[in-house]
């Protein structure tokens, strides 16, 4: 794929792959939060470090490179959720991230649907504590990038010892092809998450078939995840759920450093002034889940 194949979407917001479901681009109430702020958002799972969208913009390029990296010492640190994060568009902003950031956090993840270099995939292995999250979601006419790419990915990460994670994000009822999941477990991935799409009826209806959109219809941009028969499928092929936060924290005693309660607050309440929430959940639940996995 050429890097000038791209999504545009408000603030200069762009990204090769191009979903039709995109959060940014495709749901107003997600792109009205991320053109508010751009640099920072949060969660329950990771604090999110984001590029500028528009290279072009010298006050956001000297934003993003005059973030003091220290902030987020101790945290699980992702980078670029406003675009896929391998995009060679944001090569120099990604390097800056692995060399300002990774020795302050915890770990630091990039979660995405692109086919990185070799030359970079070395360069991840490289990291003890980056950890690689692979969008699979058997959406292949609804995304630029295909299913059998992101098994490559998958099988070039397993090969190297880089830590990865597949999850299928989003799944849509009626749409994804989860005929993956058994080439999955052979490539020896046994784990997977599974999350629900943000529906909106204005950007999303003309692709979406009659009979799905009335799981989404009038949910108002929430997360729906409807169950028709998607969880037989993952147990039929051998493989378990297990949530994303979770899988993060699995080596959560071993990952360096461990701050105080009193530390991980004050940076964490710097963060909070900066940064987007972006979870569904309470400001308070991610409040506190940001300084408990500081701690």
């Amino acid at each position: 794929m050429k890097e000038g194949m791209e999504q545009p979407g408000s603030h200069g917001h762009g990204c090769p792959v191009g979903c039709e479901y995109c959060v940014i681009t495709k749901v107003e109430s997600r792109r009205s939060l991320w053109n508010e702020r751009t640099l920072l958002g949060i969660n329950k799972a990771v604090t999110i470090l984001n590029p500028p969208p528009d290279l072009r913009n010298e006050d956001a390029k000297r934003e993003f490179y005059e973030f003091p990296p220290e902030l987020l010492r101790g945290d699980f640190v992702g980078f670029n959720a406003i675009s896929d994060p391998f995009w060679p568009r944001f090569k120099n902003e990604l390097e800056w991230f692995l060399e300002k950031v990774a020795p302050e956090a915890k770990a630091v993840t990039c979660v995405t649907k692109w086919s990185p270099s070799v030359r970079l995939l070395d360069r991840l292995a490289e990291i003890p504590n980056f950890r690689l999250i692979v969008s699979i979601t058997g959406l292949d006419g609804l995304e630029r990038t295909k299913t059998v790419q992101r098994l490559a990915l998958l099988d070039a990460a397993k090969q190297r010892g880089i830590k990865a994670f597949p999850i299928i994000h989003p799944y849509i009822a009626g749409m994804s092809d989860l005929s993956f999941l058994p080439h999955l477990k052979e490539l020896g991935y046994d784990e997977v998450d599974v999350k629900g799409l943000r529906y909106s009826h204005d950007t999303m209806s003309s692709w979406m078939p009659s009979e799905g959109r009335v799981l989404y219809e009038g949910t108002n941009e929430s997360e729906v995840l409807p169950e028709d028969g998607w969880r037989e499928k993952v147990e039929n092929a051998g493989i378990k759920l297990s949530g994303l936060k979770s899988w993060y924290r699995r080596d959560f005693e071993s990952l360096t450093p461990h701050l105080s309660r009193e530390e991980a607050e004050g940076l964490v309440s710097q963060i909070l002034e900066r940064a987007n929430v972006t979870s569904s959940d309470t400001d308070q639940a991610v409040l506190d889940e940001a300084i408990k996995r500081r701690m």
